[in-house]
This record gives C-alpha cells, structure tokens and sequence, in this order.
C-alpha cells in the first residue's frame, strides 16, 4: 500500500487478472481483468497484485505532480511491518527519502 502526494495513477490491465485494494488499510477492493481500468486520485492508499496464473501485463499512466520518492507515502503499518522484520529497516527506508504516515485519524 502507498499513496501519492500529488500524482494520479490510472491501470489499464492487458493480460492477467488483478486485484486492486485501496483505502488507508486496503479495506476495499475490485478486480481488473483486460482491458479494465482503474484509476486512484492523489491521496489515497493504493496497492495490486496479479492474481491470475500467467503473467500479467498491466499499464500504468502517472498523470499531474512530480514524479519522484518525495511524491510517495506510506501507511505507518507498513514502517511497523519493516521494524518487524528488522530493527531499524524503516529509518533505513526514510534515509532513501521513503515517508511513512504518522498516523491514521
């Protein structure tokens, strides 16, 4: 899961099957199959996966903003989940200019 500042991403699913999930805790979710599209406006969370047996092909068009590591944040679950791994991961993560939510209200 991620969000983007000030950028707009749209999915246009060539091959495969994804599942797309969104919210601050991917709490909903939809399904592309080809050709769907999906499109996230710049705040809020957003993650996929291919879902389907064969390699999937999905495009992506990043529209308005800047397009750099200063554009992306993530839910501070996923800097728990880091830290879990590895003490620290997560302040290692934030040197490479990665942010994390401070909060969900």
């Amino acid at each position: 899961m991620h969000s983007h500042h000030k950028t707009t991403e749209t999915f246009t699913c060539i091959r495969g099957r994804f599942e797309f999930r969104w919210g601050d805790k991917g709490e909903d979710s939809l399904f592309l199959g080809p050709l769907d599209t999906f499109t996230v406006p710049p705040g809020v969370c957003r993650g996929f996966r291919n879902i389907s047996d064969e390699e999937g092909v999905l495009q992506v068009l990043i529209t308005g903003g800047i397009h750099d590591m200063q554009d992306i944040e993530f839910p501070p679950d996923v800097a728990d989940e880091l830290d879990s791994i590895q003490s620290g991961l997560a302040d290692f993560f934030r040197s490479t200019g990665l942010a994390f939510k401070a909060g969900l209200e």
